[in-house]
């Protein structure tokens, strides 16, 4: 049952486990979709949660195109930290590419492409996300982290996140995964499914938009595939390119963490 009805794919990262034994808290950190049509029980449902920042990972463009609908008198403070890597702001080799290869395998090629790219385009997005969470001198939580789907730009994101204090492994991926059971995948079908006839002037079959709305194990692992070739591991990662020290991560833990 997902937290919000007409947002599926929001939800809460509390309770995951940590390799300490501790968990994440919950009501602390959502993850989502856009937040663009809430009707009004979702709307009483968020006020209720009453997040204070929300970090919108999505671009200018789709930011206008669905803007966010907030509780009257309870809007977060956004954060517009848009992430250009994403298959609506593809590069145009990209698209000659997936018109060469217009198949699911085309498809699995493009998204392990894209997710590569995510370590490089979201240092300035985690830089800022983690500042917001380390600033002890004013209250940024409950915080909220979006893009259009929820799955890749906030996938990644949220997953640095969890390895930063200390979930375990598995558990980041279970969490990575579980935009596969969001309910609004038809709706996320038929958008992706308009823009490829936009991109490649043919009618994408079913198997090609399968692997794109998907969050597959094998798309973050290009991610990871990629931080373990220029930093030798995620520790290396956060340290070297966020400059998340052993000192500010376990600061991190003892906000997000149970004691």
């Amino acid at each position: 049952m997902p937290l919000l009805k007409t947002a599926p794919n929001f939800r809460d990262i509390g309770d995951l486990p940590a390799r300490d034994g501790r968990r994440t808290r919950s009501g602390l950190i959502y993850r989502s979709d856009a937040l663009d049509a809430l009707d009004a029980d979702d709307l009483a449902q968020l006020a209720r949660m009453a997040p204070k920042v929300c970090c919108d990972l999505r671009s200018d463009g789709e930011r206008l195109q669905r803007p966010h609908r907030w509780p009257e008198g309870a809007a977060p403070r956004v954060m517009n930290l848009a992430v250009a890597t994403d298959i609506r702001v593809l590069m145009p080799e990209l698209v000659q590419g997936l018109r060469a290869n217009a198949t699911a395998d085309g498809a699995a090629a493009l998204m392990r492409h894209l997710y590569r790219d995510l370590p490089t385009v979201c240092v300035p997005v985690l830089k800022q996300v983690f500042a917001l969470l380390l600033d002890e001198q004013a209250e940024h939580l409950p915080l909220v982290v979006n893009c259009t789907a929820g799955k890749d730009r906030t996938g990644f994101v949220v997953a640095m996140l969890l390895h930063a204090v200390g979930v375990a492994e598995d558990a980041v991926l279970d969490d990575y995964l579980r935009s596969n059971d969001a309910s609004n995948r038809d709706s996320l079908q038929l958008k992706v499914a308009k823009l490829l006839q936009e991109l490649l002037g043919a009618t994408a079959p079913p198997d090609m938009l399968a692997a794109i709305i998907a969050a597959r194990a094998d798309y973050l692992d290009a991610a990871l595939a990629e931080i373990g070739a220029r930093h030798g591991s995620i520790d290396g990662y956060l340290a070297q390119a966020i400059g998340l020290d052993d000192r500010l991560r376990d600061r991190l833990a003892g906000r997000l963490l149970t004691h």
